[in-house]
């Protein structure tokens, strides 16, 4: 009986809970799994959909001739390089259109314009400096359209003087012949 009664009392200092039930004190290795195993499960989770959604954003490359058939079974038409093959001998290809925001003036002998532009470049992309100017060439173009008149405006040769006018404006601003066209695509006169 004493044996059981000393058993009892080691058990007892070992950590007994109220319900009669021992305590175990973890180990060191449970220690360093609990303090080693968190940052590696943290890192798991967010890595883990970060790994899957970047190398899911690779889509397998589909050959051009492949590309090519599919728009034409939907009635797509390629736009860009290969136009220059469909025109005609004496036909120049466009070059890069800008389309401008809705201008809204008043005239300088009272009434008001608004037109919309769009300015065709001769390459086919548009000129990075023309970006970096573009405040100050839109500035200008709203002193150019203030200038005109209701009736120079109201004639198909006002409007052509106008073009030239705004395509001069534009190649002077840019230091460089590089503004092939200006096409009205809004132009209201009141």
């Amino acid at each position: 009986m004493a044996d059981e009664e000393a058993k009892d009392e080691k058990e007892g200092e070992a950590g007994a809970t109220p319900d009669g039930a021992a305590e175990v004190k973890p180990s060191k290795m449970k220690k360093l799994l609990l303090f080693g195993g968190i940052p590696v499960l943290l890192v798991l989770l967010v890595g883990t959909p970060i790994v899957i959604m970047t190398m899911g954003n690779e889509k397998p490359e589909v050959p051009q001739a492949e590309k090519d058939m599919a728009q034409q079974e939907n009635g797509l038409v390629a736009e860009g390089f290969e136009d220059e093959e469909l025109y005609e001998e004496d036909e120049e290809p466009l070059g890069a259109l800008y389309p401008m925001q809705t201008f809204v003036v008043n005239l300088s002998d009272g009434g008001y314009l608004r037109c919309q532009l769009q300015i065709e470049f001769t390459e086919r992309d548009v000129p990075r400096r023309f970006y970096a100017k573009l405040v100050p060439i839109r500035d200008g173009l709203i002193n150019i359209l203030a200038n005109q008149k209701r009736e120079d405006l109201s004639i198909e040769k006002g409007r052509g003087i106008l073009k030239r006018e705004v395509q001069d404006f534009i190649n002077e601003s840019l230091r460089k012949e590089q503004v092939k066209s200006i096409y009205f695509t809004q132009f209201v006169v009141q």
